[in-house]
């Protein structure tokens, strides 16, 4: 499998979205109620991502530090930021769920942010270097 060794401009842009992944998680764990009453949005679907975002911030960090990462596995993040930013356009635009001024905001910086990591880490990739096969394994 091949691996690439990350350049500087792709390691600032997992760790700055690790850094900001994790911020939005803390803020939507530990804030749930605060912001299902300020920003009229489900408090589970808050409780839930906040949870993903956790998992997702800690994959970026190790990947931020790594000396080599898969290309497939940069492409499913580039790709899923994208997803997220279409997400959260998606639930501004539901039939029958007009969402409040500050919702629209909380959802549309996301999408925004989401979509600048999106292009930070294409540009990234696309500055790395050393397209390689990983090692073999060896058996014992």
């Amino acid at each position: 499998m091949k691996t690439i060794h990350p350049s500087g401009m792709l390691k600032a842009a997992l760790l700055t979205d690790a850094l900001a992944s994790g911020a939005l998680a803390l803020l939507q764990l530990l804030l749930n109620r605060m912001l299902t009453q300020w920003l009229a949005l489900d408090s589970a679907l808050l409780l839930h991502t906040g949870i993903f975002l956790l998992g997702y911030a800690n994959l970026l960090l190790v990947l931020a530090y790594a000396d080599r990462i898969w290309p497939w596995l940069l492409r499913l993040i580039i790709a899923g930021n994208g997803a997220w930013a279409l997400a959260c356009l998606a639930l501004m635009a539901l039939p029958g769920h007009a969402p409040t001024s500050l919702a629209a905001a909380y959802l549309g910086l996301q999408a925004a942010c989401v979509l600048a990591f999106a292009a930070w880490q294409h540009a990234g990739l696309m500055a790395s270097s050393g397209m390689r096969r990983a090692p073999a394994r060896t058996s014992l």
